[in-house]
């Protein structure tokens, strides 16, 4: 009897820094629906924290997990990194200083403004132009569709709640998310 060869497809790696477990279960999440779809791309999902407080300080360390990450493995085909905005709103030099050591690293800033709940927020029918004006209110909006929600969430309940549907409704909104679902083939 021949033996077959099992032909494993490369996947192409894809880097996702995140600040916090809920936004970790948001990429493993997507990774789900990458693999599901059988496209060549595996998206590592990294929790930037404990050790990097604010924006600046986790682009640092997303560069540090890239270059050591990348000594396992190949070179990361994509870099983002998925933040809240009201960490940083107000204060312009401190975003220009995230986006140029970002840009210099070839890594795209995610921004969820103002938080990850209004992010979350948007996936639901009705709700894409919700703009909740703080983490409080976002996190009261997001309770009306999402009864139940705590941070954190396990993947398992992010895709009980969201679909593709609602990923691909964020998008047409989002141009930096945007460009991420474009490069894994999962939007047009």
């Amino acid at each position: 009897m021949r033996r077959r060869n099992a032909h494993i497809p490369v996947r192409k790696p894809v880097f996702l820094g995140c600040e916090g477990e809920s936004e970790q279960a948001y990429g493993q999440f997507l990774n789900d629906i990458v693999r599901q779809k059988e496209l060549p791309f595996h998206i590592e999902v990294v929790n930037l924290n404990p050790g990097a407080g604010d924006p600046l300080a986790r682009v640092k360390k997303a560069v540090q997990e890239i270059a050591r990450r990348n000594q396992r493995r190949a070179e990361f085909q994509y870099r983002a990194l998925l933040m809240d905005d009201d960490q940083i709103a107000g204060d312009h030099q401190r975003r220009q200083q995230v986006h140029a050591l970002a840009a210099q690293n070839k890594i795209s800033i995610i921004w969820q403004a103002p938080c990850h709940e209004a992010f979350l927020l948007r996936h639901f029918e009705g709700r894409l132009t919700a703009n909740p004006p703080d983490s409080a209110t976002s996190q009261a909006n997001l309770l009306q569709v999402w009864p139940g929600y705590a941070k954190p969430m396990s993947r398992l309940e992010v895709s009980r709640r969201i679909d593709l549907e609602g990923v691909e409704r964020v998008s047409g909104n989002h141009q930096e998310f945007a460009a991420l679902l474009r490069f894994l083939r999962l939007i047009p």
